[in-house]
């Protein structure tokens, strides 16, 4: 069990600075990128790992005592990492102390409000579906003619690798004419690829493959920055270099290495690479195949997870439990990541990560006490914070569980629904058929969410060149179980997939409604750059459209841009 020790203190004032008063703790956190299980696998609650011998130490009003690294020395531990502006330190104990010795002497020691285990963050394994376009373009890539609309099924044409003839013009020749749009943005543009963007809004500025007129007509979302937090991205992608901040953060990740991941910002798993191209992709000659649902916005990368390894009985070789990897780390990394999201200057953060808590425990409702007071400060700090509604496919109504941080203060929490072009079907071997938006089978929901609704994809997959259920988006290059070309067994196939050196992965899971929701938020706050956090997600709140047989209203960002300054 979470052992959650809190001291008696008086109730500490609320948050008012942007830099200050972000306190007390989160739980543990696991990326949301959902495997493929049956709905029988669903509504299965997690259990949490404690990270051994580390441990969380909050300190009374938000600040740490300029004398804590003596003290927590004298209580057998060292400082790992300090939050200053959450006062909260992490700290390690020596493999030869037990742990209720620790907990006893950290609580003993001065101005410290609780102790808590520092917990293991794991993402889900992923399931990922290659991609099979039909034709070739220039970078390699297969793309479909750029003739296709959405929702037509085209058929399948030769594949080639050969290169462009003649990809250097003499000096002498007239510059060449601008990329045609079969050479970028080919997943939107020429495929139903783009159905999840397109759906929530994501279209418009006569961009080709979706409508001509709508939200991009007002914004794409430039001077917005997008704070994820997550397992990194991968710069060198050509739809995450455009819009990427460089040189921002990775929190350091030293005092848990991984044998899998050099700990630099770099996404070595590929989650963080997915979820920051559905909300911010970039659109344009010399970018990738995908286009995100904001794509002038600027991505912050805080890398927050990192490739572990995992046991795998009867392997002990390194290469292979790197291979088969997730992306984790610690709950004190998270808790720093949202320090360095305030600290450079976010206007959204878009966390694809969440656990249950269970109320009847102390600890479980400590950590929601705990969540409340750090995203309340965060929202206070004038920031959306968006987060993934969870993969456990439970009905929150019965109050005893709770979703953190989706159901946090301040918070909007987004659940997952479906392609109406891709009716859901968990029958084995079932293809692709229309259908009604609904609530994908694997989306956590009840009324206790408050939640709104965004694309997360459904199964199947249906046809490689069909309206998939699944959400295509950018993977970071050169992963251990990356796949050059197209597989042979897309049934059976896992892992990102290289066309022409760049990555793409399909995926499904709450993971992709949180981020693709931050997009939204983005050309909001673009486009009404006087309107608080709070009055940007009563826009949204306001303008979601509710669907005939599904209680839970979806995200419209043409609707939101159309209305006045909300009351």
């Amino acid at each position: 069990m979470f052992v959650f020790h809190k001291i008696a203190s008086p109730e500490p004032t609320p948050p008012e600075a942007r830099t200050r008063h972000l306190r007390r703790s989160i739980s543990r956190l696991a990326a949301l990128f959902l495997p493929l299980l049956p709905p029988a696998a669903i509504a299965q609650i997690d259990t949490t790992s404690i990270a051994p011998h580390r441990y969380l130490v909050l300190y009374r009003n938000a600040t740490i005592p300029g004398d804590a690294e003596a003290h927590l020395l004298s209580a057998g531990t060292r400082l790992t990492q300090r939050n200053e502006h959450l006062g909260i330190a992490a700290v390690q104990s020596p493999a030869s102390q037990d742990d209720a010795t620790t907990l006893r002497l950290l609580a003993a020691q001065p101005n410290v409000s609780y102790v808590l285990h520092d917990r293991i963050v794991s993402a889900l394994h992923i399931r990922l579906k290659p991609i099979a376009p039909t034709s070739n373009d220039n970078n390699g890539a297969q793309s479909l003619p750029s003739t296709s609309t959405i929702g037509r099924l085209p058929t399948h044409g030769p594949i080639t690798t050969a290169p462009p003839s003649n990809p250097t013009p003499p000096p002498s020749t007239p510059p060449p004419p601008p990329p045609a749009h079969d050479t970028y943005d080919t997943y939107y543009t020429s495929t139903p690829q783009g159905w999840a963007v397109q759906q929530i809004g994501g279209y418009g500025n006569n961009t080709p493959g979706a409508p001509a007129h709508g939200p991009w007509d007002t914004t794409m979302g430039k001077g917005i920055r997008i704070a994820i937090l997550d397992s990194g991205v991968d710069a060198t992608h050509p739809d995450i270099a455009p819009n990427l901040a460089l040189n921002l953060t990775e929190v350091d990740q030293s005092a848990y290495p991984s044998a899998c991941d050099d700990g630099s910002p770099q996404d070595q798993q590929g989650h963080g690479t997915w979820t920051s191209s559905l909300a911010a992709g970039a659109i344009g000659p010399g970018t990738g195949k995908i286009i995100g649902v904001a794509p002038a916005a600027t991505i912050l990368n805080i890398k927050v997870l990192q490739r572990m390894p995992i046991s795998i009985t009867g392997d002990t070789n390194p290469a292979d439990l790197c291979e088969a990897g997730e992306a984790s780390g610690l709950l004190s990394w998270v808790m720093k990541g949202i320090e360095d999201a305030v600290t450079n200057r976010a206007d959204v953060i878009s966390l694809s990560v969440g656990a249950v808590a269970d109320l009847t425990t102390g600890d479980g409702a400590g950590l929601l006490a705990a969540f409340n007071q750090i995203t309340y400060a965060a929202a206070q700090a004038n920031i959306v914070l968006v987060s993934s509604a969870g993969n456990d496919g439970l009905d929150l109504s019965n109050l005893r569980y709770v979703e953190l941080p989706a159901q946090s203060r301040s918070v909007l929490a987004i659940a997952a629904s479906t392609n109406p072009a891709c009716a859901q079907n968990t029958t084995p071997g079932a293809t692709c058929t229309p259908g009604p938006v609904s609530l994908a089978y694997y989306s956590n929901y009840g009324a206790p969410l408050n939640a709104l609704a965004a694309p997360g994809g459904s199964y199947p997959d249906g046809p490689d060149t069909g309206v998939s259920g699944w959400i295509l988006g950018a993977c970071s290059s050169g992963l251990p179980n990356t796949t050059d070309g197209l597989p042979a067994d897309s049934a059976h196939s896992y892992g990102c997939f290289n066309l022409g050196h760049t990555a793409y992965v399909q995926a499904m899971g709450t993971s992709a409604s949180a981020p693709l929701v931050a997009g939204v938020a983005a050309l909001v706050r673009a486009a009404h750059p006087d309107w608080s956090a709070a009055t940007v997600v009563t826009a949204m709140r306001n303008s979601a459209v509710t669907v005939p047989g599904f209680s839970i209203p979806q995200v419209n960002a043409a609707a939101a841009l159309s209305l006045p300054t909300p009351q």
